[in-house]
């Protein structure tokens, strides 16, 4: 029977996986032929295909609740709508109690209630930017009227993917305030308790990694913290997550077992301590928000205190098992998220750690053992998870065994249970305890974080093509556990080759071009598979750029060093990520028609050179000017002797009429950077007709306020029969040149085809 209901819970889980890889979501016609298939065996030959049933289930199960997701959000996609809406984020940013109007814009989470005054059958949750200067708590009803949009992600190799992550946390729909109104001002406990702390997080310096470990918010971490935690591999410790429930049940078992001794025997109960960690586990939930890790968490503790009540005799490995088939039951989603996969796969490596290698007897009931116990965990962990970090953060701290030896015992004994009391004693106002308590846990953060920045020494960043070496530390583990190496040697020898192949891998193309995805601005790397030259850095934003969001992780997933940096023009769309790459690539030199940026060669026509077999020709300007706008953007033709490219900037029509007058036929191409983003300024219809493109490819942002590429451009290119393609549209567009031809692969469509990849919503200058 036990071997049964693991056999099941294997089948389902299984069935979720194709949410993961499915180009589409299987259609309606579809869906119900399977579901027939499926009853038909199911009632024919009954116990015969349980695993096939199960699996098809699974399968049934998870596409049938994303098409219901997605169904439920896509008719209010892109439109504006009246609402009656309901707070759901706790305001952390400033007291409910002290009116300000200097609030920073942030998002914050709603409960759609009703839309033009008609009820919904089901909240539909929705991040609304908050600019208003009314002060917003959590439990107040609104009445907004907002233009919505969707979470729309950069798509390129190396990425972020914040439209799976998104779906995995059903929370795709986004809008901005039009107009708003309170209809009732009146604020739930989570806000209660968020007033009384803020008084004294306020106070301190690290309020941010308070909040974070407080209330789950951790939008206020200051930047070098975010960094420095990140880079020293301790960053899981101030997101809430399993470690963070199982420690709150902990404390509260522990102060709960020891509080039993002072009752009368009448009064003792097995379970109340049990019962007791439970509830403060389920109430720390509540008071982060209900946040999809730590709800994860939660659920998976019940089934483990349910499965331990039962008394069933079963593994680690099937008490795995069937909480993660539990948990895609009630949300098959959570496949799509990494959190979901990084949680799963640190617990199975634990287990694999304490079945496959673990520690002597007297090693395990020694107390003054306890740094060889934790460094061997932490060992362990470390090569065993590897694999995941590389495949979610294309990057590993090599610091980290250290930082973590320090980190855990200090977030674990001292800060996180200092918060915890804090938080208990803020409430009930006991203003002295609070505020010692609050002292502790920002002093702890002190101290570790003068630790972590004095060890932050080494963050390598990693090749995905050498993401199998990766899995080193298993193969080691199992080789040394089974000692298969005596008798199939020659087998381990030749998985260690495949392992280092990628150090003598070799493109099959001759160069390629890559049209970056980084919303409004350009960012062109031209490369070899080895080196690159880019065009364009994309723009800087208030706490980040497109070089450090997208240029940077593509350049280190294809393990590509920049020789060289083309700027167009002084535009923060074209310009704003190369102060950035400069750091990055100090001995990159610098092209641009700038005279007000240290130039190692200046961007003027006729200037040619030649870069890995490629010919390199400016076409555009003929004067340097100290702060170039769109009529200086820095025009280059690029061929191989057979096929070429034109990179053309921000050029606007009369010097594209300048460069008809001068070039003539020398402008024709096989591909066209469309001039200024698709602006009705250029694409004229003479310069389009000499450079003939068989493609032209636009690189601009699905939602920005120009409603670029302008509709008429776009009708101009289909009318001269050439195929336009639009980074917003397509996400990366990559162009691989073979000595007799050449290919292009978009991101959406053929590099990475997902069905939660998709364009939601409507295309309002695409069709």
């Amino acid at each position: 029977m036990r071997r049964s209901i693991d056999l099941m819970a294997i089948a389902i889980s299984l069935g979720c996986l194709p949410l993961m890889v499915l180009p589409s979501l299987p259609s309606d016609e579809y869906w119900f032929i399977l579901a027939s298939i499926l009853i038909i065996l199911a009632v024919k030959f009954q116990g015969y295909f349980i695993f096939v049933t199960l699996f098809g289930l699974g399968f049934l199960w998870s596409t049938a609740t994303a098409k219901q997701y997605l169904s439920s959000i896509e008719p209010y996609i892109d439109r504006i709508l009246v609402v009656t809406a309901k707070v759901e984020s706790v305001n952390t940013y400033v007291s409910s109690e002290i009116q300000t109007n200097l609030i920073t814009p942030h998002y914050v989470k709603f409960s759609i209630i009703n839309i033009s005054d008609e009820p919904l059958p089901s909240p539909i949750p929705i991040a609304i930017n908050w600019e208003q200067s009314n002060l917003i708590k959590a439990g107040q009803i609104w009445q907004l009227t907002i233009k919505t949009k969707v979470v729309h992600s950069y798509l390129n190799e190396g990425g972020f993917d914040k439209q799976r992550f998104a779906i995995a946390n059903q929370s795709l729909l986004k809008a901005k305030v039009i107009k708003s109104a309170l209809l009732e001002d009146k604020s739930n406990l989570r806000q209660i308790i968020a007033d009384r702390c803020l008084s004294y997080i306020n106070l301190f310096n690290n309020r941010g990694i308070l909040l974070a470990l407080g209330f789950g918010d951790r939008s206020q971490i200051e930047t070098h913290n975010r960094i420095t935690m990140i880079q020293t591999g301790v960053a899981h410790l101030m997101a809430i997550s399993g470690m963070h429930i199982l420690l709150v049940f902990s404390i509260s078992f522990v102060l709960t077992k020891g509080l039993i001794f002072c009752l009368p025997q009448r009064f003792i109960c097995f379970l109340l301590p049990i019962i007791i960690g439970w509830l403060s586990s389920v109430g720390y939930t509540w008071l982060t928000g209900f946040n999809p890790p730590a709800l994860r968490a939660i659920f998976a503790l019940s089934i483990w205190i349910y499965l331990r009540y039962k008394n069933n005799q079963i593994s680690a490995w099937q008490k795995i098992n069937r909480i993660i088939a539990a948990l895609l039951i009630v949300d098959p989603l959570m496949i799509l998220s990494e959190s979901f996969w990084l949680s799963c796969y640190a617990v199975v490596s634990l287990i694999f750690l304490f079945d496959w290698l673990p520690l002597p007897k007297i090693v395990k009931h020694k107390k003054r053992w306890y740094l060889f116990r934790l460094l061997h965990l932490q060992f362990g962990l470390t090569l065993l998870l590897l694999p995941i970090q590389l495949y979610v953060f294309h990057s590993i701290s090599v610091v980290s065994l250290v930082t973590n030896l320090i980190a855990i015992p200090i977030i674990s004994l001292v800060t996180f249970p200092a918060i915890l009391l804090a938080l208990l004693f803020s409430f009930f106002d006991c203003f002295y305890i609070a505020l010692w308590l609050w002292f502790v846990a920002e002093n702890s953060l002190e101290w570790l974080f003068y630790c972590l920045n004095y060890l932050n020494l080494m963050w390598l960043n990693i090749s995905m093509d050498f993401y199998y070496l990766s899995f080193i530390g298993w193969l080691t583990l199992i080789i040394m556990r089974t000692a298969i190496w005596r008798r199939f040697s020659f087998t381990i020898f030749i998985i260690l080759i495949i392992a280092l192949s990628p150090f003598y891998k070799q493109p099959d193309y001759l160069w390629r071009m890559d049209v970056l995805d980084v919303g409004h601005g350009l960012a062109i790397v031209i490369h070899n598979g080895k080196s690159a030259v880019l065009y364009d850095t994309g723009a800087k934003w208030e706490n980040s750029s497109a070089a450090e969001q997208v240029i940077i992780p593509f350049l280190q997933w294809h393990n590509l060093q920049v020789e060289g940096i083309i700027i167009s023009h002084n535009h923060n769309d074209h310009i704003g990520g190369l102060s950035y790459l400069h750091q990055r690539y100090p001995n990159a030199w610098l092209m641009s028609s700038s005279s007000g940026l240290p130039n190692n060669y200046n961007c003027l026509a006729n200037h040619n050179f030649n870069w890995n077999n490629l010919n390199f020709k400016v076409l555009w300007p003929t004067k340097l000017v100290d702060n170039t706008e769109n009529a200086d953007s820095c025009v280059i033709h690029i061929t191989d002797g057979r096929f070429s490219v034109l990179l053309t900037g921000d050029l606007e029509r009369k010097q594209e009429h300048e460069l008809v007058l001068q070039y003539k036929q020398d402008l024709s191409s096989t591909i066209l950077q469309t001039p200024h983003h698709g602006s009705n300024t250029s694409s004229s219809y003479p310069f389009l007709n000499y450079v003939n493109p068989v493609n032209a490819l636009t690189s601009t942002s699905r939602y920005n306020p120009w409603q670029l590429p302008a509709n008429k451009i776009t009708a101009r290119y289909k009318e001269l029969k050439i195929n336009y393609h639009v980074t917003a549209r397509e996400g990366q567009i990559s162009l691989l040149f073979y000595p007799t031809s050449w290919q292009q692969k978009t991101m959406r469509h053929d590099i990475y085809p997902r069905w939660y990849h998709d364009w939601f919503g409507s295309l309002p200058f695409y069709e």
